[in-house]
């Protein structure tokens, strides 16, 4: 591949990327550059570089992308569906009922229009009337109590309802909403009926577009001073040139746990965990700083650590890449998309990383590490720099 291949397909993927991370974070509702420790702003980043895979993948396939805003926007959104609908199997398993009675039932209908995202579905005969306006469906997602009382069912359980109870439920539905509606919305209305967990936030997911000025809840990271700035780049960047210089058995243990950087900045986000977990376990630096900080880029990082085939092997499956919905290993023979992959789980735990290493204990690792620590520090002593802890 030509260089300036290459760099036309930085610049596609960065512009794709850009338009995803704006998508995830109106979702999700956080700024992903936030110092704030959540399980939604965890889940947004998991979400994001998932997308992110998704379209270096797509660049590398040779995707057709006449519109990079929009493809960047659509794996964003089905980025964020795919996770919710993991998060949210009742509401899955709602819509597959709801789905199957509208096939199954005469007098109701699924179908496909126009500029519609996703399925649509209302009474049979209603498929030339216009979509329900926005604000019924709003109101009814709100409260779907306020339809006709009759037509509610006389169970809350989901299980419980026979046809004649959802064909009565249904026409309550339609009779309010005036107008087909998107199958994806009436199972999140049914769901809030019924109390189906993750019903409201795909709710959200389905309503809420790309574009719309949402709030976000958590507050962007404090802007750090001009210097400040620069130091922590500084910082990176002589650490990085060092880390080049060692050997590739310090390297490992170092990249894939490495400590934190000295000072706030350098503080990896952690998932909530009990005090007493917080407590036995050394916290962890974040290898992505590398990157923010300009010192270097993911394909440099992927090239200095190198894992061979058979590591990845031992990746693939101690990660359970595949079970947990990623590409089989050879379906992605590229090390660099392989090592992308990955990435999504670094830093790893010692065991795992002595595994990789062919080394027979986490202790090992820990051992390395402190020597690759040692060495960084006294390499940078001459600038009063610390590697980490």
């Amino acid at each position: 591949m030509s260089e300036a291949t290459q760099e036309a397909q930085g610049r596609l993927f960065a512009e794709m990327d850009a338009k995803a991370r704006e998508v995830i974070e109106r979702k999700f509702r956080v700024r992903l550059d936030s110092h704030q420790s959540t399980q939604n702003h965890d889940a947004a980043w998991e979400v994001y570089q998932n997308a992110s895979v998704k379209l270096m993948k797509a660049i590398r396939n040779g995707a057709r992308i006449e519109d990079p805003m929009a493809y960047g926007a659509t794996v964003g959104r089905n980025s964020c569906r795919d996770h919710w609908r993991i998060q949210n199997p009742g509401w899955a398993d709602l819509k597959g009922r709801l789905s199957r009675f509208f096939r199954h039932q005469p007098q109701w209908a699924v179908w496909e229009i126009p500029d519609q995202l996703g399925l649509v579905c209302g009474p049979a005969d209603w498929q030339d009337k216009p979509m329900a306006p926005g604000n019924r469906m709003a109101a009814l997602l709100d409260r779907p109590r306020r339809i006709d009382a009759d037509a509610l069912p006389a169970s809350n359980v989901v299980e419980h309802l026979d046809s004649t109870e959802w064909d009565r439920l249904l026409i309550g539905f339609f009779d309010f909403l005036k107008g087909p509606a998107r199958l994806d919305d009436i199972v999140s209305v049914a769901g809030i009926l019924f109390g189906v967990k993750g019903s409201r936030i795909m709710a959200f997911d389905e309503l809420a577009g790309p574009e719309e000025d949402v709030p976000v809840f958590d507050p962007p990271a404090p802007q750090p001073s001009i210097e400040g700035s620069l130091a922590m780049r500084e910082v990176m960047a002589l650490l990085w040139s060092e880390i080049k210089t060692m050997p590739k058995r310090w390297i490992l243990p170092f990249l894939l746990n490495p400590p934190v950087p000295k000072g706030a900045a350098g503080k990896r986000v952690r998932k909530a965990v009990t005090e007493d977990e917080e407590k036995k376990r050394p916290d962890r630096g974040e290898l992505g700083l590398f990157v923010i900080n300009g010192a270097t880029t993911i394909t440099e990082i992927a090239g200095l650590i190198g894992f061979s085939a058979d590591q990845f092997s031992v990746l693939w499956r101690e990660l359970q890449i595949e079970p947990k919905g990623g590409p089989p290993l050879d379906a992605v023979p590229d090390p660099k998309l392989r090592f992308a992959i990955v990435w999504n789980h670094l830093p790893l735990e010692d065991q795992l990383i002595a595994r990789v290493m062919g080394l027979d204990s986490g202790q090992k690792v820990i051992n390395l590490r402190m020597v690759a620590n040692t060495h960084l520090a006294k390499a940078l002593a001459a600038k009063k720099i610390g590697a980490g802890g």
